[in-house]
């Protein structure tokens, strides 16, 4: 491999490889400023110094044997324009071309002009973490894939219909964490009542009772104090102007000056005999003051009708303050990064306010709300409880500084600051009282490694600590996946699969089962470490450490049943199986713990004795942790 730039994620990408063993060779402008001993010790006499845009020069750092070529620098023209240069010189090589958001259409039609090419922009690609460090709740992570969100929890729920075990390599084994799609939780029995009994039509009839005021509590004392203003007027005019015509009159004459009108209802009062001559001096004066309370109201109206339509179509205008008691998460600077978690919180349904001082503002949605100044958010944001706080600018001491003045406003919100590279960040937010710091160049580098050994890296989600890339396989005949099952695919590689889409299928199944075999034209997404990406990369997947001791014949109508579970979990056809159903006592070639426990289950429905057990190896027994 050979990369072409040796800035801060260079050098972070070159330690990453260092544990694979691959051949490396890295090209610089200039002598780099190396930020580990180790890397200055194997590469420091053997760096090729010169423009990566030169063809001579690529020649002699050997790009034309390369496997893969990674351009990270700083400069994303340069990274372009040697990209071209290094397809010239080696057509077959995967190229992962460093970008920003500048460049992000130039780069699309890279990747669909020149096969083998993947654009990266570092800072896009952290999205997902800071959307994690900014959501609320207790959800370990959350990450979204071909419209379907996923949520990563602790701890297993026998109510829930769908949920995986996220495998991890250093696991704690008392903190178990599972894979559940968004929304798929059961409702405990215990939790529904009846609508037709009389318990569950007073539920109903208290929740029908309680909505008013839940509704009265989350408005502010401004707009109660002028809902009360209304009523009262409303009141007081049907007492006064109801004379002589009855509540029909008096209600008529209310609205209609209320609206803003004046002659029309008070001719409805006057005697059509006296005319304008008889009417009482206190008439004229309280018509009056209705008229111009319902001018007023009438102006206030029409504004509000149009700041809504001006700022909901085309992003005009300033949000004054919001509702009592809303949730805000509160995103400043970041740019295309803030806009990237915007989108992301806002699809899940949580309201951003966005600090951009760009003169041309961007467009607004529901949800989503945008002011050019701190002042102009602050002030909005008073009467609000602040969930998250994310500080995107690429300056970690002036991120400091804001955290630590807003903490004084909002103690109680999760706050996310970005530096660019960070060793140790997650430390330091321990140190700094629980604040989340993301270091952009740690994820950017395991995604980039993994693009260059071929994967397509969808997402990055920060776990326990680790990195795990949301990565997507497409497979083809002979690849290192093809004709595995997903137990294999777990239990050998050590990764997590979400969802599998086959040829032909309009949309992908959901945590699949285990026993699925995968077949050319798959796409299979997974969520694994770079290191177990690694061991797909080369092959080498644990061998199944159980296997399945079973004793009997199965009931007449239930052999063919059983014959064709033992085909579908040991692969083959039926009548290969039948030995294993002869009577006598037999073992099964080895499984994975999963599928030798569903194929025990499936067994003994059809009245055999079956035990799950190690496969003994060295005279020790295998356990799942860890397979021999």
């Amino acid at each position: 491999m050979l990369i072409c730039g040796l800035g801060s994620l260079g050098q972070a990408c070159l330690l990453r490889l260092l544990p694979f063993d691959v051949p490396l060779r890295c090209l610089d402008r200039e002598r780099p400023d190396w930020r580990d001993p180790r890397l200055e010790d194997r590469f420091g006499d053997a760096l090729v110094l010169g423009d990566m845009r030169l063809p001579h020069v690529l020649s002699q750092a050997g790009v034309e044997t390369a496997r893969a070529v990674l351009l990270l620098s700083t400069e994303s023209t340069v990274n372009v324009e040697a990209a071209l240069q290094v397809r010239l010189l080696n057509p077959s090589a995967d190229l992962v071309v460093r970008s920003s958001g500048q460049l992000a259409s130039l780069g699309a039609l890279l990747e669909e002009r020149l096969p083998g090419v993947a654009v990266v922009d570092p800072l896009l690609l952290t999205a997902g973490a800071v959307t994690e460090a900014l959501r609320p709740g207790d959800q370990e992570a959350c990450f979204r894939v071909d419209g379907q969100s996923y949520l990563v929890v602790e701890g297993k729920d026998l109510d829930r219909r769908q949920q995986r075990r996220l495998r991890q390599a250093t696991a704690d084994p008392a903190r178990s964490l599972q894979v559940i799609p968004m929304g798929s939780h059961h409702h405990r029995p215990s939790d529904a009542v009846p609508a037709t009994t009389a318990s569950g039509r007073g539920m109903a009839l208290r929740r029908g009772l309680g909505a008013p005021l839940r509704l009265w509590r989350h408005c502010s004392r401004l707009q109660q104090g002028g809902l009360l203003a209304f009523v009262v007027l409303m009141a007081l005019g049907l007492a006064l102007f109801s004379t002589g015509g009855g509540w029909r009159q008096g209600m008529f004459v209310t609205l209609s000056l209320l609206k803003g009108e004046y002659v029309d209802p008070v001719n409805v009062m006057l005697h059509p005999d006296d005319g304008i001559a008889a009417a009482a001096p206190w008439l004229i004066g309280v018509t009056l003051l209705y008229s111009l309370v319902g001018t007023l109201l009438t102006s206030a109206l029409v504004a509000v009708i149009l700041e809504r339509l001006l700022r909901d179509r085309f992003g005009w205008g300033q949000p004054g303050r919001f509702r009592r008691g809303s949730r805000w998460i509160l995103l400043a600077e970041g740019e295309e990064l803030a806009a990237r978690v915007a989108d992301n919180l806002v699809r899940d349904g949580l309201h951003v306010l966005r600090i951009d001082p760009r003169p041309v503002p961007a467009l607004q949605r529901p949800g989503l709300a945008i002011v050019p100044r701190w002042e102009s958010a602050l002030a909005a944001l008073q009467p609000c409880r602040v969930e998250g706080v994310g500080l995107l600018s690429i300056d970690l001491l002036a991120n400091l500084q804001e955290t630590f003045q807003l903490q004084k406003i909002w103690p109680g919100a999760r706050y996310a600051i970005l530096s660019h590279a960070v060793e140790a960040a997650e430390r330091l937010g321990e140190l700094l009282g629980g604040v989340a710091v993301i270091s952009s160049m740690d994820l950017v580098a395991d995604a980039v490694v993994a693009t260059a050994f071929g994967e397509r890296v969808e997402e990055i989600c920060r776990i326990d600590g680790a990195n795990h890339l949301l990565v997507r396989y497409r497979i083809q005949q002979g690849d290192a996946l093809w004709g595995l099952n997903l137990s294999r695919v777990e239990q050998g590689y050590g990764v997590t699969t979400i969802h599998l889409l086959r040829s032909g299928r309009p949309s992908p199944l959901v945590l699949p089962g285990l026993d699925l075999v995968l077949a050319a034209g798959d796409e299979l997404l997974v969520l694994a470490t770079l290191t177990q990406l690694r061991r797909i990369e080369l092959g080498c997947p644990d061998p199944p450490g159980w296997r399945l001791r079973l004793q009997g014949s199965p009931r007449e109508e239930g052999r063919f049943a059983a014959l064709q579970s033992l085909a579908r979990h040991l692969g083959g056809a039926p009548g290969v199986m039948a030995p294993l159903l002869d009577g006598a006592e037999r073992v099964t070639p080895a499984l994975d713990l999963e599928l030798a426990e569903q194929l025990a289950v499936e067994l003994r429905r059809q009245g055999l004795h079956c035990a799950v057990e190690a496969v003994a190896v060295g005279g020790a027994n295998a356990t799942e942790g860890q397979p021999p």
